[in-house]
C-alpha cells in the first residue's frame, strides 16, 4: 500500500533527517503493510528556501535502497521559484518526480500576477503530459479551498490531482464526484471526517492513504504535550487511516 503523504526536511525548528524516517517506516511496514511512499520536503516552506538546497535534500533522500520500501519525490513548487523565472518542465527534470506540490496556504499563489498563472498552467501541463500528480494543500481558509484551482483540473484532464487532507469534506467530495482525474487523501483527517467523507465520495477507491508523518508527530508532542515516539506516531496513522 502507498503512503502519499510523508515530508521530509525541515519543519519549524525541527529537522527530520530523510534516511532515518525512511528506515523507520521500512521497519514496521509489515504491520502497516506500507511498501511505498511519497514525499516533499517541509524545506521548501522556509523563508530563505532555494531550489538547489531542496534539490540537496532530494538527492540525499534518494540515496535510499530497499527491497521492501520504493520511495518516490514530489517537487514542492512555490511562487518564488516563477518569480525567479525557473520553468516548471526544468525544475521537474532533475530527479523521475512521481508529481508536484502546491501549498497554497503556505505560499501565497496569486493567479492575476503572470508569472504565478504562467507557473500553475506549466505545473498541471506538466502532469497532465506525464500522467503525474498534483497534490494540493486544502483547507477550510479561502486561499485553500478544494475548489481553488478547479479551473485546472477540467483543462488539465491527464493531471492526477491529490486533494490533501480532504477538508473541508463537503467542498472536497463535490470535485472528487465532478472530475474522474481528481483524488483526495486521508492526511490528518479524523476519523468523523473520513467517515461522512466515505458517505459523500461516489468512489471510495479515490479516497487515498496518507499519513502527514512526521508533521502529525510534531502536531502531538508540540501542540498537544503528548509522548511519543515517531515509530508510535506512525503506528497511529497508520491505524487511524488504512481501510480495514
Amino acid at each position: 500500500m502507498t503512503d502519499y503523504h510523508i515530508h521530509i526536511g525541515q519543519f519549524n525548528e525541527v529537522y527530520y533527517d530523510a534516511l532515518e524516517l525512511f528506515e523507520l517506516i521500512e521497519s514496521v511496514s509489515e504491520q502497516t503493510k506500507i511498501t511505498e511512499i511519497r514525499y516533499s520536503s517541509t524545506s521548501s516552506c522556509r523563508d530563505d528556501a532555494e531550489l538547489k538546497g531542496v534539490e540537496e535534500e532530494i538527492a540525499y533522500a534518494q540515496s535510499y535502497k530497499s527491497d521492501i520500501l520504493t520511495a518516490k519525490p514530489y517537487l514542492w513548487f512555490i511562487p518564488k521559484y516563477a518569480e525567479q523565472n525557473i520553468k516548471v518542465e526544468s525544475a521537474a527534470s532533475s530527479f523521475d518526480y512521481c508529481g508536484i506540490k502546491l501549498h497554497p496556504a503556505g505560499q501565497n499563489w496569486d493567479e492575476t500576477n503572470k508569472e504565478h498563472l504562467k507557473a500553475l498552467h506549466q505545473i498541471f501541463a506538466w502532469a497532465d503530459d506525464k500522467k503525474k500528480s498534483v497534490l494540493i494543500h486544502c483547507g477550510t481558509q479561502k486561499c485553500d479551498l478544494p475548489t481553488r484551482f478547479e479551473p485546472f483540473f477540467s483543462e488539465y484532464k491527464n493531471a492526477k490531482v491529490i486533494l490533501a487532507h480532504s477538508n473541508p469534506v463537503r467542498e472536497t467530495a463535490q470535485m472528487v464526484n465532478k472530475y474522474k482525474n481528481v483524488f483526495c487523501d486521508t492526511a490528518c483527517i479524523s476519523q468523523e471526517s473520513l467517515n461522512a467523507l466515505k458517505t459523500k465520495v461516489n468512489d471510495t477507491n479515490k479516497i487515498l492513504f496518507g499519513s502527514d508523518f512526521p508533521v502529525s508527530h510534531y502536531f502531538a508532542t508540540h501542540l498537544f504535550d503528548k509522548s511519543l515516539t515517531l515509530k508510535e506516531q506512525y503506528y497511529i496513522d497508520c491505524e487511524s487511516n488504512v481501510e480495514k
